[in-house]
This record gives C-alpha cells, sequence and structure tokens, in this order.
C-alpha cells in the first residue's frame, strides 16, 4: 500500500560526484560536518555561560535566560539567509571557507569572553555566538547537503543535541545549575575548526573555476521568509506563555497552551508553503520532534552512551534514507508523547534508557524521512529543532528522572506535544494534498532556479 505521506524522492546534483570515486574525502568530510554542526547546535541551544551571573542581580539572569531562545531564533534566520546566498551566487569552496570564517569568530568570542567576560557582557556574547552559530551551520549545509555522507554526518550533528542532553557528563558541568563553565567548550570549537580548516583546503584545492554568474539567476527569497515567519511567530507566541506563567502561576493555562500550539502549527505551514515542492515536511517533523524531546526530559547521562545514542541515530537516518515513511515518523512521535504522558517522573533507568534509545532512533528517522531536495530547505529544517517549543514554556518541562521519588506526574509536557505531532500530521496532510508529487526534478543549474523561485 502507498504511504500517504510519502516524501519526494531526494534529487540528484548534477554537480555531485559519485561516493565511490571520493570515499575518503567524503568520510572526512562527513566527520567535519558532523563536528561543526554538534557545536552549532550546542551553542543555539545553552547559554555560553552561567558562571559570571551566579551572585548576580536576577535582571542579568533573565536576560541570559532569554538570550537563549532570542539567540536561537536569530541564528535560524541567518543559516537560511546563508544558505541561500551560499547556495545562489558562489561555489561550494567558497561555502567551506565562510563556514571557517564562522568558526573562526566563534572561537574568538569565546576566548575574549574567557579572559574579559563580566555579566553584562553574557547577553552580547551569546547573541555572537548564535550568529556565528547560523554561518557555520547555514554554509556548511550549502557544502555538504547535495553529497549523501557528508550531508549524513551533518544531520547526526544537527540533531546531536537530542542525543548529547545537557552534556553534563560530556562538558564536566556539575549538579550546581549555575555550574555552566562554557558551552561549547574551547576544547571542542577548536577541534571543528581544524577539521574546517583541512576540509575547506581540500575542498578549495580540488574546486574548478567558478561558473559565470548568470545575471537572470535572483536571490530566492521564499525560505528567507519561511526562516523569519517561522522563527519569529515560535519566539513571539513561546514567550507569551512564558509571560502567562509569571503573572498567574496558580490558574490553569490549558487554553494559552492550546493558543501557542495551534500557533506554532500554522506558523510551520506558512513556512512550509513557502518552500518548494514538500520541503516544507521538514518543518512539521522537527517542531514535532523538538516538543517530544522536551516532553520526554532530560536527565544526566554517562559520557560512553553518548556514542551508542549516536549510533542508533545513525540506524534511524539510514532506515529513513532507505525507507521514508512520514506517517512512521509521526506514529514514533506519537509513541513518544504517549510515553512522556504516561510514565511517572519516579521511572527507573531502565525506562530513561528505553525512551533514549527509542527518541535518537525518531530523531535520525525524520532526517532521513524528510531530507528536501533544495539545501536550504534542509538547513531551515535542521535549524528550527532549536527553536523554542511549547513545551519548553512550561514551568515543569523537565522530568526528574529516578531521583525524587513519588513526585507527581505532570502530563501536561507530553500531552501539549501529542496537541503538536497531531496539528502536524494534519499539516502534512494538507502539503500532500496540495502539493501532489509530479515528475522527477530536473538536474543542473535550470532545475536549480525554478526550485528556488518564488
Amino acid at each position: 500500500m502507498t504511504d500517504p505521506l510519502e516524501p519526494p524522492t531526494p534529487s540528484a546534483s548534477s554537480s555531485a560526484v559519485p561516493l565511490r570515486l571520493r570515499p575518503l574525502g567524503d568520510a572526512f568530510d562527513a566527520v567535519t560536518a558532523f563536528f561543526a554542526a554538534v557545536v552549532a547546535a550546542v551553542t543555539m541551544f545553552l547559554p555560553i555561560s552561567f558562571v559570571t551571573v551566579r551572585d548576580s542581580s536576577p535582571y542579568l539572569l533573565s536576560s541570559l535566560t532569554s538570550s537563549v531562545p532570542r539567540g536561537a531564533a536569530i541564528g535560524v534566520i541567518i543559516a537560511t539567509s546563508v544558505a541561500v546566498l551560499a547556495c545562489t551566487a558562489a561555489r561550494p569552496a567558497t561555502a567551506w571557507l565562510a563556514a571557517l570564517l564562522g568558526m573562526f569568530v566563534q572561537l574568538i568570542n569565546h576566548i575574549v569572553g574567557h579572559n574579559a567576560s563580566s555579566a553584562d557582557m553574557l547577553t552580547t556574547q551569546n547573541y555572537v555566538d548564535a550568529v556565528c552559530a547560523g554561518v557555520v551551520l547555514g554554509a556548511l549545509g550549502a557544502a555538504v547537503l547535495r553529497r549523501p555522507l557528508p550531508a549524513m554526518g551533518f544531520a547526526l550533528g544537527g540533531v546531536g543535541f537530542f542525543l548529547f542532553s545537557d552534556l553534563a557528563e560530556l562538558l564536566d558541568i556539575d549538579d550546581d545549575p549555575f555550574a555552566v563553565l562554557e558551552t561549547p567548550p574551547r576544547w571542542l570549537i577548536a577541534v571543528a575548526l581544524a577539521l574546517l580548516l583541512l576540509s575547506t583546503l581540500r575542498n578549495w584545492s580540488r574546486a574548478g573555476k567558478p561558473e559565470t554568474a548568470k545575471i537572470s539567476i535572483e536571490l530566492p527569497v521564499a525560505p528567507i521568509l519561511a526562516a523569519m515567519v517561522l522563527a519569529l511567530v515560535i519566539l513571539a507566541v513561546t514567550e507569551w506563555l512564558n509571560r502567562q506563567y509569571v503573572t498567574a502561576p496558580a490558574i490553569d493555562h490549558a487554553v494559552d497552551i492550546g493558543i501557542t500550539a495551534a500557533a506554532t502549527v500554522f506558523a510551520a505551514t506558512a513556512a512550509a508553503m513557502l518552500l518548494p515542492k514538500r520541503d516544507g515536511v521538514g518543518i512539521y517533523l522537527a517542531i514535532s520532534l523538538t516538543a517530544t524531546a522536551d516532553a520526554f526530559g532530560y536527565a544526566q547521562r554517562p559520557g560512553w552512551s553518548i556514542w551508542l545514542l549516536v549510533v542508533l541515530a545513525a540506524i534511524g537516518l539510514l532506515a529513513g534514507v532507505r525507507r521514508p515513511s512520514t506517517t512512521l515518523a509521526v506514529l514514533l512521535m506519537i509513541v513518544i508523547a504517549v510515553f512522556a504522558i504516561n510514565t511517572p517522573a519516579d521511572s527507573n533507568w531502565i525506562a530513561f534508557s528505553i525512551g533514549s534509545a527509542i527518541l535518537a532512533l525518531t530523531a535520525g528517522y525524520c532526517c532521513g524521512t524528510a531530507w528536501p531536495a533544495y539545501p536550504p530547505s534542509a538547513v531551515l529544517a535542521i535549524a528550527a529543532l532549536y527553536l523554542p517549543s511549547v513545551v519548553g514554556s512550561l514551568p515543569d518541562n523537565t522530568k526528574s528522572w529516578h531521583v525524587d521519588e513519588g513526585a507527581a506526574h505532570n502530563s501536561t509536557p507530553g500531552r501539549a506535544a501529542l496537541a503538536i505531532v497531531l496539528g502536524s500530521a494534519v499539516g502534512l496532510a494538507v502539503l500532500y494534498r496540495l502539493r501532489p508529487r509530479g515528475k522527477p526534478n530536473r538536474t543542473g543549474p535550470t532545475a536549480d532556479e525554478a526550485l528556488a523561485d518564488i
């Protein structure tokens, strides 16, 4: 039986070289894409530091906390814009250079911040970090997303923050929530920078002469508009929901949660309709995956378990590429949301481990299933994972796994995530109805121009 939500088959790029002709080079670029995407993900997901504000005023602490989702929204817009510019006007080697420069500026920001940081500067440093992460993510996506193996490394790194949880063990963060020394750490940025330098030199040396720019090609603004609509609407409604809890913490906010969830789905729908063909599938899967991951909850994991979860995510990614099914991806996220609704906070580590494995497989499978044909659409889908969610705006969004025995179970995060997933399923059905599968995509510059047109 044909899958009613079957995703579009990825189109081949005329500039792509068969994988078997350059296995070692593609494998190295895949490692580079993985670590660089991990740095970008951690940068947009966590604040740069909390240590300096430990004894600071509540205003400074609130300012730094608020800068994280706002920085993520800025990063999403910048990442998509950079990807569009790189795909439209430059050869892939130039995209590698842009990613290298973005990572270099981020390293400088961390070095300067470490030696001359203050509570007043942290918010600004956090925004600079977010801008650098957006440049790295967008340029890197434009460079690798037309080559299978590097694209998989990029996707795995992009969903890495789901697998790394709060990075407590890996980054030597202790039980004090204000002991976040530096995220991402400078050694991780330096590793990614070194890899980017080598990949940039390798791709620059093998690049041919850049093609003469064609006057008829205009900058495609549809993906940039989609990023702005998605990021700004989600940021606005989640901050509004947070304010409702602050001003009236004792009342039931079910209606407010419903309004926020509906606005999130409508923003995803608007963004999906702005993207070419069925590339909007990735937007729906991204907002659903973020909500279900937040509802599942986070806890410290042993450092060695991270790599096991990366392997599971890779298995899910390969399964999604070989047997893509948007219906199955939605069903997996429904399972996670129902798990969050029914699993109490004092569950043992076995339940958390099983749930973590399912989440890793689901994250990888969603990436493989979506796989947009136009690279900026893929960059937007990956970057949308870092946007705040309705679940993350709830005051009880984090589960205390196997810590507080007998704690009352709050099913609100799971129910909110389930509403997002079901709303996205309806949006996916509408998208597939309005964007029927057409003829196979053409290859070459003409196809690229038509694909990006609005």
